[in-house]
This record gives C-alpha cells, sequence and structure tokens, in this order.
C-alpha cells in the first residue's frame, strides 16, 4: 500500500522509475503490433514512445522487456490518457496500467 506520506517532489502515490527498454503495443480491437521505447514506470502507470497516434481512453496491450534476460516481461492492459506529438514523428504516449497479467 503506498504512502501519503511522500516525501519526493511530485507527491505522486508511486515514485516512477526511468527505464529504457523495448515496448510491444498491440491494439486489441485490430490486432496492429507497433513498437516503442519505455521511459518510465510508476505502480499503477507508464510512458513510451512510439511513431503511432494512438488516442486517449484508447485500451492497449502492452509487454514491456527489458535486456537482462532473467527479468519478466511486464505485460498489461493499458489506458491511455495522455498523447504528445514529441517531434520527428514521435509521439509520447502515457497511461494508466488496468490489468497486469
Amino acid at each position: 500500500m503506498p504512502s501519503m506520506d511522500n516525501d519526493y517532489s511530485e507527491k505522486r502515490n508511486f515514485i516512477r522509475m526511468f527505464v529504457n527498454a523495448k515496448v510491444k503495443i498491440t491494439d486489441p480491437i485490430t490486432g496492429n503490433v507497433f513498437e516503442g521505447i519505455g521511459r518510465n514506470l510508476s505502480g499503477d502507470g507508464a510512458m513510451f514512445t512510439t511513431s503511432e497516434k494512438f488516442k486517449i481512453n484508447q485500451t492497449l496491450n502492452v509487454n514491456i522487456s527489458s535486456e537482462k534476460s532473467n527479468l519478466a516481461v511486464l505485460s498489461a492492459s493499458f489506458e491511455v490518457i495522455r498523447v504528445e506529438d514529441i517531434g520527428d514523428g514521435l509521439f509520447e504516449i502515457a497511461g494508466t496500467m488496468i490489468d497486469v497479467k
């Protein structure tokens, strides 16, 4: 259970962990698969960059993998809450993990 007496500047329920990991993104409606790069994770969310512009409230399946073979892949259903065009054909996608598998 997260502490409400957080001693860090963001005052979030979970602190962010910065990552640089491959993300496989699947649209469960169309079955289309996209690639991205994970940027950060928290206890209930994630952010990644990709060339695909997803929609707010869109549900995706994400698999975040580590280069270290002894770590399991993080698989989750993901709801998009923010989409930002960061230039060069890339979008920053942030959202909530609604079902970690």
